[in-house]
Order: structure tokens, then C-alpha cells, then sequence
């Protein structure tokens, strides 16, 4: 029955993946990443019997992925059937032959102002990481992610990073919108700054716009049909995405750069990685948080009350401005009962997806599959209606978003696409209209 379930959970994954992908839906990403980091790991543990786990933890990790997904799955295939049922013509054609007073952009023109814009935020964030780098720390060399960590909690709103770090999610799509338009340079360009970003960071999840546009440019592409070829070449893409990651993470254990290159050695480093992997360490054990509030059937404080979705209802809303009514960081609670440590204020922990609904619901949880089937449809329909770079754009920063949620980091990645999201939308409102405006008695 254990190794029975733990297969079906597999099937049901890749049934939605498969589904998401026909539809060329962005979140894809989701299912992809909850796949890699708890779908076929869980599959494996149980296969060759290396969890720490007793077999009913396993069977009830088991049952509740399949309903959470049976529920996403239901609901999603529901929202498609009642979108054909009450398809109508858009309402707004007959709008369309009214004069405007404001002279809309040409579509080339629009996207060159896009981009322009885009890119030129990016390189501003990279200017600001650079000069907080030699001010604070001195130079590149002596940065790590601890001490920008150290830095963000001793200047709080006066950390210059704290808003940089939204420009710079807002502005890397810009990548993709280079790599579709078939400007090499720029696409190399952007690129690059991603990577100097993620490397003088040591933050692992600003290196996933990079990866979600090498992968995106490869998905979704205009055929639908699933080729061998192209199950090969996301296959690896996929292993190269969790190399870089696992990457990073031995840059964040070094303490920055300069640690890491100073003894550095390729065998070394691929032989930390590879024990990272196949012990379950970093991102591929983050389900073993997801066991433990099984095993202990979330008898932990603040614990199936729904704080991370009470969150989100008021995300809007700074926590020191709402009141009382917005619940703190469910995340640090999760580290709290983790690391058995009541007292805990900063440590966090992200359980996956699945892990995450468990906690704040308890096996009301599998409920959540029918909000974020909701959710996620708004989303992808939301990007199926753009065009050009601000769909580029839209793209990766909620690829990114799905990626973060998706390992279980809710409120986090939620408000990262939010505030992003916003930004994108001011940019593309500025430059879809030109900044003229003419009145009728000019026209006439």
C-alpha cells in the first residue's frame, strides 16, 4: 500500500504537469518544482526504503498529495469548462472605434521602451548591490549572504537592498524578452547581471529568473506535442537548474567568495554536491518537514489556524499597520517547531507546498488544492491575454514565483510576484501610451 500510494502521488503530478504544459500555463513551474522536491524523492524513499519515517507517515504524506492534487486538478479542468461554456465576444471590440486622446504606442516601439526600461532597472540594482558591497563590506570579496542578512535586520526599511531586490525580480524577465526577440547581446547582457547578482547575494532564488527563462524559452514553444527530444533536454535542463542551485547553497555554507574560491577545486565541488543530493540535504529534504508535522500531527503553537492565507488576505497591509489582525510570519513558526525552539524569532523553514497547506490546515489542507487551482487560473489567463515583453516579463517573474511558493516559501513568493507585479504594470502602462496628449480641437 505505501510503495502503491507513493507511485500514484507520482502519476498525479505528472498528469497535471503534462496538463499545464499542453495549455502552455506558467504554472507548469509549480508542478514541476513540487515533482522534483517532494514527488519523485518521496517515490524514491519509499522504493528503496531510506526514510527515517515509519510507514504510516508515509502512507498519510502520500494520501494527502493525491487529494490536494486530485482537487487542483478537478477544479482547474471545471474553470476551463466553464470559461467555453460562457465565452463571449470581448465586450471591449466595440470600444476599440472610439476616438482616443491619448495616441497608443506601436507594439515594436512599446516593447523597445519596455526592455529599454527593464534593463536599465536591472543594471541599477546591480549598481546598488555593488556600492552597498564596497561601503558596507568593503568590496565583492568580503560579502555573503549572512552578512546581507546581518545588514537587512540592523537597517531595516533603510537598506537600500530591501527595494532593489523587487526592481531587480520586476526587471529580470528581461532576459526572455531578449532571447524571443533574437537579441543576442542583450539577452547575454542581462543575463550576466542576473548571475553577478546571484553570485555577490549568495541568495539562491535570484538566480531563478535566469533558470525559468533557459527553461521557458524551451516549453514553450508554439507546439504542443510532447517530443522525446524535448522531455530530454528539460530533463537536463532541470538537473542543471538544481546544480546551480546546490551551487549557491555551498557559496552561502562557505561564507561568500572569497571562501569558496580560495580552496576551490571542480572534483571538490561536484563531490559536496552529489553528497547534498543523495543525503536529502538543502532543497531535496525540505519534505522531511512535511514528515515531521505528520508524525506529530501539527501539535506545534500557531499551527492549523490558516496564518500564511490570513496573510495573504491582508497582504496589502504592512503587519505594524494592521492592527493585530495579520498573524505573525507563519514560516518562523514552522522553524520554530522544527527546530524545537519556542523562543525562536528568525529562524524559518519552508515544508513545500504540500507541507505548508498541511500545517495551516491540518488534512483540511487538501482544501487549498481548489484555492490554488483558482488562483494559479487566474494567474496563467492573466498572461495569456499579454503580448510582447510585458508577457515575457510576467512570465518569469511568475515562474519565479510558482518555483518559491512551490518549495513551500507561500507568503514570501506571493508578495515578491505582488509588489512585482504592480511594477511591471506601471512600466507597461508608461510605455503603451505616449506622453503626448492630443485634444480634439487639434485633431480637427
Amino acid at each position: 500500500m505505501n510503495l502503491l500510494l507513493a507511485g500514484v502521488q507520482v502519476i498525479s503530478i505528472l498528469t497535471i504537469c503534462i496538463y499545464e504544459y499542453r495549455k502552455k500555463w506558467v504554472s507548469v513551474f509549480l508542478w514541476g518544482t513540487l515533482l522534483v522536491m517532494f514527488g519523485l524523492p518521496h517515490f524514491i524513499g519509499i522504493l528503496f526504503n531510506t526514510t527515517s519515517y515509519d510507514p504510516e507517515v508515509m502512507i498519510k504524506a502520500s494520501l494527502f498529495a493525491i487529494l490536494f492534487n486530485t482537487l487542483y486538478l478537478l477544479t482547474k479542468g471545471c474553470l476551463v469548462l466553464i470559461e467555453r461554456g460562457f465565452a463571449a465576444p470581448d465586450a471591449r471590440s466595440n470600444r476599440r472605434s472610439k476616438p482616443h486622446y491619448w495616441t497608443l504606442a506601436s507594439q515594436y516601439e512599446r516593447d523597445r521602451r519596455f526592455t529599454s526600461i527593464s534593463f536599465g532597472t536591472l543594471a541599477i540594482c546591480l549598481i546598488v548591490l555593488l556600492t552597498v558591497s564596497v561601503v558596507h563590506f568593503g568590496g565583492v570579496r568580503n560579502t555573503s549572504w549572512g552578512k546581507f542578512y546581518g545588514l537587512s535586520r540592523e537597517m531595516g526599511l533603510r537598506n537600500p537592498l530591501k527595494y532593489t531586490n523587487v526592481l531587480f525580480f520586476a526587471s529580470a524577465g528581461v532576459a526572455l524578452a531578449y532571447r524571443e526577440s533574437g537579441n543576442a547581446v542583450m539577452f547575454l547582457a542581462s543575463s550576466s547581471i542576473i548571475v553577478a547578482y546571484a553570485m555577490i547575494t549568495g541568495n539562491r532564488i535570484t538566480i531563478l529568473p535566469l533558470l525559468v527563462t533557459l527553461i521557458t524559452s524551451v516549453a514553450f514553444s508554439r507546439r504542443k506535442r510532447i517530443a522525446l527530444g524535448r522531455v530530454f533536454a528539460l530533463g537536463l535542463m532541470g538537473i542543471c537548474a538544481i546544480y546551480v542551485v546546490y551551487l549557491l547553497r555551498l557559496l552561502r555554507i562557505d561564507g561568500g567568495i572569497a571562501n569558496f574560491m580560495a580552496n576551490f577545486s571542480i572534483v571538490e565541488t561536484n563531490r559536496r554536491i552529489l553528497h547534498q543530493v543523495l543525503t536529502g540535504d538543502g532543497e531535496l529534504g525540505l519534505r522531511e518537514v512535511f514528515y515531521y508535522f505528520i508524525y506529530h500531527d501539527n501539535d506545534f503553537y500557531n499551527f492549523n489556524k490558516a496564518h500564511t492565507y490570513i496573510r495573504l488576505l491582508l497582504i496589502a497591509v504592512p503587519t505594524r499597520l494592521a492592527g493585530g489582525l495579520k498573524p505573525p510570519d507563519f514560516a518562523i513558526s514552522m522553524g520554530s517547531a522544527w527546530s524545537g525552539n519556542p523562543a525562536n524569532t528568525t529562524y524559518s523553514v519552508h515544508p513545500t507546498l504540500y507541507g505548508d497547506c498541511f500545517a495551516n490546515l491540518w488534512w483540511l489542507g487538501i482544501l487549498l488544492g481548489v484555492l490554488w487551482a483558482l488562483l494559479s487560473y487566474v494567474i496563467d489567463r492573466r498572461i495569456d491575454r499579454k503580448t510582447g515583453a510585458p508577457r515575457y516579463m510576467l512570465m518569469v517573474l511568475l515562474g519565479t514565483v510558482y518555483v518559491i511558493v512551490g518549495r513551500g516559501s507561500v507568503y514570501n513568493g506571493m508578495f515578491l510576484g505582488f509588489t512585482a507585479s504592480i511594477i511591471i504594470g506601471i512600466v507597461g502602462l508608461v510605455t503603451r501610451l505616449r506622453m503626448t496628449y492630443r485634444t480634439k480641437g487639434f485633431q480637427e
